[in-house]
């Protein structure tokens, strides 16, 4: 025996497994960062779509504002979206301070009986 020993092997399962247990460290933290990414598109998108009714709404309120102005100080009207699949409240306001600025808002109406809705205006 010349007093040489043979060089140890058994590193490459170490290398392996801290390899292993870096990439799921790195995967943990980037599904963190897509589950986040997608919670927030999906809050995004569901907030256009309830919107998009009352932003409509608004917009028939304002071509109605263009043919005149209406008589009162604050008035509204009832009109629907998609076929009276919804119905919504518009309601006009004049500022006090400038005559000629108006305020157009947009609620859902909540109750669906003509006898407790505003006037209803219907325009093209």
């Amino acid at each position: 025996m010349n007093g040489k020993r043979p060089p140890r092997r058994g590193y490459a399962l170490l290398t392996v497994l801290v390899f292993v247990v870096l990439f799921l460290a790195m995967l943990g933290v980037a599904w963190r960062q897509i589950g986040a990414v997608l919670r927030i598109e999906a809050a995004r998108a569901k907030q256009m779509s309830r919107d998009e009714g009352s932003l409509r709404a608004v917009a028939k309120g304002l071509r109605l504002l263009e043919t005149g102005l209406p008589s009162e100080d604050e008035v509204s009207y009832s009109t629907t979206i998609d076929e009276g699949s919804q119905w919504y409240k518009v309601t006009f306001t004049r500022d006090p301070a400038d005559e000629t600025v108006w305020t157009v808002s947009a609620i859902p109406e909540s109750s669906q009986s003509e006898e407790e809705m505003s006037p209803i205006f219907d325009n093209p």
